[in-house]
């Protein structure tokens, strides 16, 4: 009977210690491939890291200022990368709108923000001589964003022709 007590303490060592050895080897193994990943990942040209994104990003066509029309870019990047990563989130032209008059307003108190969506070549038009106003393009979409002047006892209506329009990105 002690032999065996013996016996199963000794096996019970030996599986400790060979998994020790296993644990250790992989420990290593992966240590040295991520060290080779490294070395090839710093190869790499700067065309091919600056990629990042697999989503054609927006560019700024007219503007009333740089930095209201840069403040728009960025927001309707972010609305449109929103929009084909999670498109349950942020689907239709109201829900885009919605974000971009929320995320506006905090920064220019004052105003009412417009947002006119549409597909690229869908509708020629711009405003050149407003308080602030972005025209932004993208591969499939073109956003036209202007302000007006809001009257805190004046209810604004939204009868928004394509505000249910989904947003189709492939």
């Amino acid at each position: 009977m002690a032999d065996r007590i013996v016996e199963l303490i000794f096996n019970i060592a030996l599986w400790t210690v060979q998994g020790i050895c296993i644990i250790y080897e992989a420990k290593q193994r992966a240590k040295s491939e991520s060290e080779s990943s490294n070395h090839n990942r710093s190869k790499r040209s700067l065309s091919q890291l600056s990629s990042i994104s697999p989503y054609p990003r927006t560019v700024l066509t007219a503007s009333s200022s740089i930095n209201f029309g840069n403040d728009c870019e960025r927001l309707v990047n972010i609305a449109f990368q929103t929009s084909q990563t999670f498109p349950t989130m942020m689907s239709t032209c109201a829900d885009i709108d919605q974000y971009l008059s929320k995320e506006l307003k905090k920064h220019y108190l004052d105003e009412c923000f417009h947002v006119i969506i549409g597909e690229n070549h869908a509708f020629g038009f711009s405003v050149d001589d407003g308080q602030h106003f972005a025209e932004i393009e993208q591969d499939r979409y073109r956003v036209l964003i202007f302000s007006s002047k809001q009257d805190l006892n004046t209810k604004l209506d939204t009868h928004d022709a394509n505000s249910h329009m989904v947003l189709k990105w492939q």
